[in-house]
C-alpha cells in the first residue's frame, strides 16, 4: 500500500497584500504578488519572457524532489490558474465547487531539455479560500481539514458534516509565502545542477531545510517547527554594524522596523546520524539548526516605557535549563531501508544549562517546515489567524511545557480536542491509530537520514510500507497514558458524563528550531513584498547571473536574451525595455521595475519603483520611490513629495 508523501509543499498565496499597494490589492484587476516578475530568469521557456516568484517557487520544488505543490490562492484570484496552465502546468481538473484545481507540472529540468519530457511528475493542486481566511494560520486551518455543511453523504443517514481534507493526511509541510525569492543557488557555477549532489551543495536550501527537521525528529526531543533565518547583518570598513538606513543607501538589502526582531538562540541541536550518513548531515549551508527560545519584534521590546530606562529583554530562566528534560525515551532506531543502513543517536544533543545568542541581524523569511500534528494544534485553537505572529510565538514560548501544555487545558474541554490530542500522543509515542495509519510516515521520519535515500525512494514522498512493520501494533482501543484514570467520574463519586476528564500528567517536549543560512547566501533569499525588496531582488538576480560563466547565465534565459555586463542588463528576445513598452525621448530610469505595455512620456525622471501593466507616466514627471498601479495615469509635471506613494486608476 502506497503511503502519503512525507513532506508536500505549501504556498500561501492568498493575499494580494497592502505593502505593494496598488499593484496587488484589487481584485480581479490587481495583479496578485506571487505574479510580479522578479527576474528575467526563465528555464522553461513557456511562461513568458519574466519568471514569476510563484514560476520559480515551483522550479525549486520539483527540482527538490516534492510530489505535490498545495497553492492556496484568494477566492477571487482570476489569474493564478490561467497563469499556471499557460505552458507551465496541464491536465487541469476543476472540482464541481470551483474549490480545487488539480494539475500537473511540466517544467523540464536544463539537463533533460534535450528529452522529449520529463523523468516524474509533480501535482500542483490549486484551492481557493473561502472569505473568512484572513491569516496564514487560517488558511492551513482550511487546507488541513474543515467542516464541509454542503455535501451530503450517501453512507451516513444523520447526514452529519464532513470533513474535506486538501492535504494529505499523515505528510508533513513546508510552508512559504508565494512571493518568496528563493534563489541560492544563483551562488554555483551551473545552477542547473545546483540539487545534483546534495551533500556538497550549500546553496539546496529546501532539501537541507528538511534534512534538519528530520535531525530533530529522529531525536529524543521532537521537532514541531523548523525555520529558516537569512543573515541580513552588514558592517562598514571598520567593522561597525550598519544602521538599515544606511545599507539601503548602499544599495544592500535592508528591513522596514516592522521586520525587525530580537531572536535568541539556544546552543542546544538535534542529534546527528551516526555511521557513514554521518557527513551527509555537515554541510556549508548554516552548520545545523538550533533551538529558538525567544523570537520578539524590535518594536515591542524597545518601546518607550516613559520612564526613561533602558532597554530591557527577559528570558525566562526555565528556558535556558529545561534543555535535560526529554520525552518517553525513544529506542535507539535502526533500520534497512532502500539500501541504506541508518541508526540514529540515542540522545539528542542537549545541555542541562546551554548558552543563549540574542541576534538582531537575523530575518524571518517566512519559509517553516512544520509537523503534521501541528495541524491539529490549528483546530484545538480557532481563534489565532496568522501562524507567523500567534501561532508560532505559542510554540515557541511553550515547547518546554510540551505539547500537552500547547494544546492547553482550556482547548481540553472539548471532546474533540480530547481526542486531537490523544491522537497526538499516540503518534509522538510512535503508535499507530485505526483512525489515522502512520505507521509508514512515522519510521520514515524517525529513520531517513538523507536527502538522497528519500530521492532514491521516489522523491519526498511515495514510500512502501514494509511488511514487517504490520506485525506488532498496539491496540487501538487499549488505554494510553493520555487517559484519565476517573473517565467514569470524579474522586467525590459525581458523574463523568458532568465533569471533563483530568488534563493529561504528562509531558512531551518538542523543539521550535532555526536554519540560519550564511550571510552570502541570505542576499538572494527574501520575500518581495515592498518595493524596496522587490527592486532590490530584481536587480541582485540580474547582477549574480550576469556574473555566471555565459554557458551558465545562457541557460536561465529564453533564447535570443541579450546579456551585458557592462550596463548590468538583461535584454529579453524581442524588445528593447520591456513587452510593448514605449520610452519618451530624455526618459531617465535608475532601479525602475517597468512591466508590458507601459509607457512613460519625455524628459520623465523615474527612481526606485515600480510601472504596472499598461500604466501611462506623463511627460515631465519626476516619480521617486513610488508605485504606478496597473492601467493608472499619472499626469503631465507630476512630482512625488513622499516615499512610497502610490498612483491608481
Amino acid at each position: 500500500m502506497r503511503s502519503d508523501p512525507e513532506y508536500i509543499a505549501i504556498l500561501l498565496a492568498a493575499t494580494s497584500g497592502s505593502r505593494l499597494f496598488p499593484l496587488t490589492s484589487e481584485y480581479p484587476n490587481g495583479i496578485p504578488k506571487h505574479l510580479i516578475p522578479s527576474s528575467p530568469l526563465n528555464s522553461s521557456g513557456d511562461a513568458g519572457g519574466l519568471a514569476t516568484p510563484l514560476q520559480r517557487l515551483l522550479i525549486k520544488t520539483f527540482e527538490a524532489g516534492f510530489e505535490l505543490v498545495v497553492v492556496a490562492i484568494h477566492k477571487e484570484d482570476s489569474k493564478t490558474i490561467p497563469y499556471l496552465a499557460d505552458g507551465l502546468c496541464s491536465s487541469k481538473v476543476e472540482s464541481m465547487d470551483g474549490v480545487v484545481t488539480d494539475l500537473e507540472f511540466n517544467y523540464v529540468t536544463p539537463k533533460h531539455k534535450k528529452q522529449e519530457k520529463t523523468l516524474r511528475h509533480m501535482q500542483v493542486r490549486v484551492v481557493r479560500l473561502p472569505e473568512d481566511c484572513h491569516g496564514s494560520a487560517d488558511a492551513l486551518r482550511f487546507l488541513s481539514g474543515v467542516k464541509n455543511h454542503h455535501r451530503e453523504s450517501m453512507d451516513d443517514s444523520n447526514n452529519e458534516e464532513q470533513q474535506q481534507r486538501f492535504i494529505p493526511l499523515t505528510s508533513h509541510a513546508v510552508v512559504m509565502a508565494a512571493d518568496l525569492i528563493l534563489e541560492g543557488d544563483l551562488l554555483t557555477e551551473n545552477p542547473s545542477d545546483a540539487n545534483s549532489n546534495h551533500n556538497n551543495s550549500h546553496a539546496a536550501v529546501l532539501p537541507t531545510l528538511i534534512q534538519q527537521h528530520r535531525l530533530w525528529n529522529a531525536s529524543s526531543i521532537s521537532s514541531a517547527v523548523t525555520m529558516l533565518l537569512t543573515d541580513v547583518g552588514s558592517e562598514d570598513k571598520e567593522g561597525i554594524p550598519l544602521k538599515e538606513s544606511s545599507k539601503a543607501k548602499m544599495g544592500r538589502f535592508s528591513r522596514d522596523e516592522e521586520d525587525m526582531e530580537y531572536i535568541g538562540l539556544s546552543s542546544e541541536v538535534a542529534s546527528p546520524l551516526m555511521g557513514s550518513l554521518h557527513a551527509s548531515s555537515q554541510n556549508h549551508l548554516s552548520g545545523g539548526s538550533r533551538r529558538v527560545v525567544l523570537k520578539r519584534s524590535k518594536i515591542e521590546v524597545e518601546e518607550n516605557d516613559g520612564t526613561g530606562n533602558s532597554t530591557k529583554l527577559m528570558v525566562s530562566k526555565s528556558r535556558l535549563h529545561s534543555g535535560a528534560t526529554t520525552k518517553k525515551s525513544r529506542a535507539s532506531n535502526s533500520s534497512l531501508l532502500g539500501g541504506l543502513s541508518m541508526a540514529t543517536a540515542p540522545t539528542a544533543s542537549i545541555d542541562a544549562s546551554p548558552s543563549l545568542s540574542i541576534r538582531t541581524d537575523l530575518h524571518d523569511v517566512h519559509l517553516y517546515v512544520i509537523s503534521n500534528w501541528v495541524f491539529d494544534l490549528l483546530h484545538a485553537r480557532p481563534n489565532m489567524a496568522s501562524f507567523e505572529k500567534e501561532v508560532l510565538p505559542l510554540l515557541i514560548s511553550r515547547q518546554f511545557k510540551g505539547v500537552e501544555g500547547t494544546f492547553g487545558p482550556t482547548s481540553w474541554k472539548l471532546e474533540e480536542n480530547r481526542e486531537r490530542l490523544k491522537k497526538v500522543l499516540k503518534l509522538l509515542d510512535g503508535e499507530s491509530t485505526d483512525t489515522w495509519n502512520v505507521s509508514c510516515s512515522k519510521h520514515i521520519s524517525s529513520l531517513l537520514g538523507t536527502y538522497a535515500s528519500a530521492k532514491a525512494n521516489g522523491g519526498l514522498g511515495g514510500f512502501f510500507m514494509d511488511d514487517q512493520d504490520d506485525g506488532d501494533r498496539p491496540n487501538p482501543d487499549e488505554l494510553d497514558a493520555t487517559t484519565p484514570k476517573n473517565i467514569g467520574g470524579s474522586a467525590s463519586g459525581t458523574s463523568g458524563l458532568l465533569c471533563t476528564p483530568p488534563f493529561p500528567s504528562t509531558v512531551h517536549p518538542y523543539a521550535v528550531s532555526a536554519h540560519v543560512l550564511s550571510r552570502e547566501i541570505s542576499t538572494l533569499i527574501l520575500r518581495a513584498c515592498t518595493i524596496p525588496t522587490l527592486l532590490y531582488g530584481c536587480g541582485e538576480i540580474t547582477s549574480r547571473t550576469l556574473k555566471l560563466e555565459p554557458t551558465a547565465s545562457m541557460q536561465m534565459v529564453p533564447n535570443g536574451t541579450q546579456l551585458s555586463l557592462k550596463s548590468n542588463s538583461i535584454l529579453l528576445p524581442n524588445c528593447t525595455v520591456g513587452s510593448n513598452v514605449t520610452l519618451g525621448d530624455r526618459a531617465k530610469l535608475n532601479n525602475v521595475l517597468v512591466m508590458d505595455g507601459a509607457v512613460i512620456g519625455e524628459n520623465a525622471v523615474l527612481q526606485n519603483s515600480i510601472v504596472g501593466m499598461g500604466a501611462r507616466v506623463g511627460e515631465n514627471c519626476n516619480l521617486k520611490d513610488c508605485m504606478v498601479g496597473s492601467g493608472a495615469v499619472v499626469a503631465s509635471g507630476t512630482k512625488t513629495t513622499e516615499k512610497g506613494e502610490a498612483f491608481h486608476v
